[in-house]
């Protein structure tokens, strides 16, 4: 039976996956939290990655707060966010795991941008302000990701 490991396995995109994994039987889904596995730091990381073997990865995992957190602490919000993708990314490609699906924040999209928005638009600006950290560091996964799959 291969395994699906989902990063941020209880946040909201997580317990969505959680509530359907059943009409998935023939894989088994791990749900990380911060509670089992610190992403911030490598040793930790690899770690579990080790110990769980996905094939698979859902990552969903982050340092997110909303508006306030975004706007009051800007650093930890970068570089949290940066340290845990790169530690999962690299984590995945160690293991080798088959495929990695990461997901972003409709937030990381440019402040002045036309609507409907579609993927192709992401780097088309700079983000609002108030979540400029975070936004740059999400943006930063998504080029990470396709330089992974590149390399």
């Amino acid at each position: 039976m291969e395994t699906i490991l989902v990063t941020g396995g209880t946040g909201l995109i997580g317990s969505a996956i959680n509530r359907i994994k059943e009409n998935y039987p023939e894989y088994r889904f791990v749900f990380l939290s911060s509670k089992e596995c610190d992403l911030l730091k490598w040793e930790d990381t690899i770690a579990y990655f080790r110990k769980i073997s996905p094939d698979y990865v859902i990552h969903l995992a982050g340092n997110v707060g909303g508006l306030f957190k975004n706007m009051k602490f800007k650093v930890q919000m970068l570089e949290h966010n940066v340290l845990i993708n790169v530690n999962v990314l690299r984590a995945a490609h160690e293991i080798k795991v088959k495929k990695l699906i990461a997901c972003l924040s409709t937030c990381i999209f440019p402040d002045k941008i036309s609507y409907p928005i579609n993927e192709t638009m992401l780097h088309n600006g700079p983000p609002h302000f108030s979540n400029d950290a975070y936004a740059y560091a999400k943006r930063l996964l998504e080029i990470q990701c396709k330089s992974y799959q590149e390399q």
